[in-house]
């Protein structure tokens, strides 16, 4: 349930059809740039989480950050991006239309696929042992290639959604990120303060 958890909180946020108008523009309409700027869209996306996934940890040590602080902070993050997608609004602005294919490592996929509140998701979510963390690479990696294929057919995708349905998409991702980011916030207070807890089983 916990890989299901933070799966679910990457798909809403990296919100991959709401990014399908900043890659539209950034390509111009070009396929063979949206191909281009897709693919380093997706292995910036890639390579920052999984880096996030197996060394977060250490970078937590190694400032003297509890994990149940970082909790918090990381659902102080993502609580306003999902206020943000269920009222509507852009997470993001527009990428400058006289770019190159740059643009698919920053600004799509560092930080609107993989910005600050995916990687406090990864961070606080990783779990202590390897084999949790292969798991988790594995969840990253295949949400990776669902998002590539997404943006691969961005414009027929973006045309057979229309404006309404892609509203409506975006507002359930942040209704869904919602409730995780305070979810994320009652573990960590939790954690950080023991009382929250209730009193120890069995008095």
């Amino acid at each position: 349930m916990a890989l299901i958890n933070t799966a679910v909180g990457l798909l809403a946020i990296s919100s991959p059809i709401g990014v399908l108008p900043v890659v539209v523009k950034a390509a111009e309409g070009d396929p063979l740039r949206i191909r281009r700027i897709s693919r380093l869209a997706v292995l910036t996306f890639l390579f920052t989480l999984t880096a996030a996934c197996w060394w977060g940890q250490a970078l937590l040590d190694l400032f003297a950050i509890t994990l149940d602080s970082f909790r918090v902070a990381g659902g102080l993050i993502l609580l306003p991006i999902g206020l943000r997608l269920i009222e509507g609004h852009d997470v993001a602005s527009d990428p400058d239309e006289s770019a190159t294919e740059t643009l698919g490592v920053v600004p799509i996929g560092l930080p609107l696929l993989a910005g600050p509140g995916a990687i406090s998701l990864v961070v606080a979510e990783a779990p202590s042992d390897w084999p949790g963390r292969l798991a988790l690479t594995a969840v990253i990696a295949l949400l990776a290639l669902g998002i590539y294929l997404v943006l691969m057919v961005s414009m027929p995708l973006r045309r057979a959604l229309g404006e309404l349905q892609e509203k409506v998409i975006s507002r359930l991702m942040g209704l869904l990120l919602s409730a995780i980011a305070v979810q994320m916030l009652v573990g960590g207070l939790k954690g950080c303060f023991p009382i929250l807890a209730g009193p120890p089983q069995g008095l």
